[in-house]
């Protein structure tokens, strides 16, 4: 064999075990948007809180990854609490607030001690495949799991002339589709009396911020799930009228931001702190990807920023509105 044919030959193998390797890495993005750098200076500057959702996979499916890179971030930019917009526990919920799921889900997983403030969750239709009761109940056993009602409220003061108001809504009991057996406790919720106590938030609202979490899009542009019809019939009217600025929300296993042309909402996916899935974009999309991940808030004097953070430690998008 020629010297020249040795050449190629090792130089396959090289390019085969390249390409190997970097199949076993974190994918950055597979977004059409560019990736942007964020000094993490900024973060410091703000007052900042933590958003992951569709976290549940017994600490695979990248949810290990998700969760040391949060760690990691929050030893250097600081975490007031941490938001969980539902599927707490993939695949059938927990069973009860001794349930094995509790420790191989969450508390053996998210260790970090910046990881040690207070969780607020909501449900996800996961979650109602098993006893919700159980998710609530265990709030009185953890020091920071803040689970205590269905749908919650309540005002964080940022500084001395600014205050958000941050509303934690049930949606699965919201859609007629969970309507089934396999839900046992969606049925039992009264989604009337819901809707009414979000029109009456809202409305006595007096916070500078308004920041609406559930699990369920209101849009998405996911092949997967995509918008939720009776989310827009229901809940996204509210949010108009009442001058909310966000609604975050997991369900879809990407990242997203989406605007309805002329209205003043900003719809943010968040759902990839195990899995992800691939991610599209429709005429509402400002910002799509598939990258495991969790999303960064932080509040300034006059500002909201928001960060899609990747399990890899890359920022993948950045958005700042106004106040």
């Amino acid at each position: 064999m020629n010297m020249k044919a040795k050449y190629f030959i090792v130089l396959g193998l090289a390019l085969s075990v390249t390409v190997y390797l970097t199949s076993l890495t974190i994918p950055e993005t597979i977004s059409t948007v560019a990736t942007k750098a964020y000094p993490l200076k900024k973060f410091k500057k703000g007052w900042n809180f933590f958003i992951v959702s569709d976290w549940g996979w017994n600490g695979q499916s990248y949810q290990q990854q998700v969760a040391d890179q949060m760690g990691i971030q929050a030893d250097s930019t600081g975490a007031k609490f941490i938001v969980s917009c539902g599927d707490n526990f993939q695949i059938n919920g927990v069973a009860s607030t001794q349930d094995p799921l509790w420790m191989k889900n969450f508390e053996n997983v998210y260790t970090n001690n910046t990881l040690q403030v207070d969780w607020f969750p909501v449900f996800g239709n996961h979650d109602y495949k098993g006893n919700t009761q159980a998710q609530l109940d265990y709030s009185k056993i953890s020091r920071r799991w803040r689970f205590e009602e269905h749908y919650y409220s309540f005002v964080k003061k940022i500084n001395d002339s600014i205050s958000a108001r941050f509303i934690f809504l049930d949606t699965p009991p919201l859609l007629s589709e969970y309507y089934k057996p396999e839900y046992p406790d969606a049925a039992k919720q009264d989604s009337a009396k819901q809707i009414k106590w979000l029109n009456e938030t809202l409305a006595n609202s007096k916070e500078q911020w308004k920041i609406v979490f559930g699990h369920h899009p209101i849009y998405s542009a996911s092949k997967k799930h995509g918008n939720t019809k009776e989310m827009i019939q229901r809940v996204k009217p509210l949010l108009e009228k009442y001058n909310a600025q966000f609604y975050f929300s997991g369900h879809d296993h990407d990242m997203q931001h989406l605007q309805e042309h002329g209205k003043n909402v900003d719809y943010m996916v968040t759902g990839t702190g195990g899995e992800a899935r691939p991610c599209s974009k429709n005429e509402q999309s400002l910002f799509s990807a598939s990258v495991p991940g969790y999303s960064i808030v932080s509040f300034h004097a006059d500002s909201i920023r928001v960060v899609f953070m990747g399990a890899n430690g890359l920022p993948q998008y950045t958005y700042e509105r106004k106040k």
